[in-house]
């Protein structure tokens, strides 16, 4: 079989299935309680949604359906979550809304270079669909010290990308995109991008799309999914267009708690702190809320009553919230089995104890 493009990311996709569950029977053998009390003592990462705007009406994007108010993450907000995570040990943060994205705020760049700056953070990571990487200067964000780059995207055709996320700033993205990718190269610095693939069609006919090529010959690592989250019901098969599908409520019985309540918090523009990242969280404040770290330090949010009140749904009372009970985004706790996820509860402890934490590459909790 000859290995292109398209057979070598279908190969790597089994590949990593293949090893996680390997690894995951494995980390059966270990004490995932251990792991668990190491990840309550304080966030191991840190989200923030520095606007809950954007520039795209993506067709599976719960966005066109959001009711909160639109605003931009205020200096004060910021400057005390960014504050209150350092003084927790720092560690990781990500800059992935729940719906915007993170370059319609104009501060972005020097919000990267203020994480930067501080010694206690080790990765940034920023998702965004690259309308705006220029707006910014494409060389000032690879120097800017983000460790990785997701790029959400339909893929390098122009009126695919017009259907699935109805904007008409394809030429602009696809050029931030190539120019992101040469930059990266001249430079030599090591920043991780991906081009995630949203499309309509096949993965194998957009591999091939004419547009596409000049990018695949610099190697960017490539994500694909055609399945979808509802939003909290707000997404509909009706919304999906061509190979699109709507990904199905877990059939887990959800007896133990949801992943996302572990992996760290995010905060959103107004300084709401929610226990959850996913997608079924865009309105569900009532529901996912733990605190505001205006009125509340970020250690007393995440050891406090409202976090525990959601893990003990799960656990002890069986009687989930709307929001979580229809979620289709859940995920057990098996993550926190493998050897990727107990080395993150070793890390967080070793935080709480004021230990150097390796600075090598960190994968991404929920890229």
């Amino acid at each position: 079989m000859k290995i292109n493009s398209f057979n070598l990311i279908q190969l790597k996709k089994i590949s990593k299935i293949i090893n996680y569950k390997i690894d995951e029977f494995i980390g059966h053998f270990y004490d995932l309680e251990k792991t668990l009390s190491q990840l309550d003592t304080r966030p191991p990462s840190l989200n923030f949604e520095l606007t809950n705007i954007c520039n795209a009406k993506c067709v599976f994007c719960g966005y066109q359906y959001q009711e909160r108010a639109k605003s931009i993450m205020s200096e004060q907000v910021f400057n005390k979550a960014l504050a209150d995570y350092i003084e927790l040990g720092g560690g990781d943060i990500f800059l992935t809304p729940i719906v915007g994205d993170s370059l319609l705020d104009p501060n972005f760049l020097n919000r990267v270079y203020t994480f930067r700056k501080e010694p206690k953070i080790r990765d940034i990571r920023l998702i965004t669909n690259g309308i705006l990487l220029d707006r910014f200067g494409i060389e000032e964000v690879v120097r800017s010290g983000i460790n990785g780059i997701f790029i959400s995207t339909a893929g390098f055709q122009e009126e695919m990308y017009q259907r699935v996320y109805r904007n008409n700033s394809y030429q602009r993205m696809r050029d931030n995109v190539l120019a992101l990718l040469e930059t990266r190269e001249r430079l030599g610095i090591p920043l991780d991008i991906t081009i995630g693939l949203r499309s309509d069609r096949p993965l194998v006919e957009v591999m091939k799309d004419p547009d596409f090529q000049p990018i695949l010959k610099y190697k960017p690592e490539i994500d694909f999914t055609w399945s979808f989250y509802d939003f909290g019901g707000k997404i509909k098969e009706s919304d999906l267009l061509g190979t699109m599908k709507m990904r199905q409520v877990a059939t887990d019985k959800k007896t133990q708690p949801c992943k996302n309540l572990y992996d760290g918090p995010i905060v959103l523009p107004e300084g709401v702190v929610m226990a959850c990242y996913c997608a079924a969280a865009m309105d569900a404040i009532e529901d996912l809320s733990i605190g505001n770290i205006m009125n509340e330090s970020l250690g007393e949010i995440w050891t406090g009553y409202q976090r525990q009140k959601l893990i003990d749904q799960f656990e002890k009372d069986g009687n989930l919230n709307p929001t979580c009970s229809a979620c289709t985004a859940y995920r057990n706790l098996d993550f926190y089995r493998s050897s990727k996820g107990r080395r993150f509860g070793s890390e967080n402890e070793a935080r709480v104890k004021g230990e150097k934490i390796d600075s090598s590459y960190h994968e991404r909790l929920h890229y």
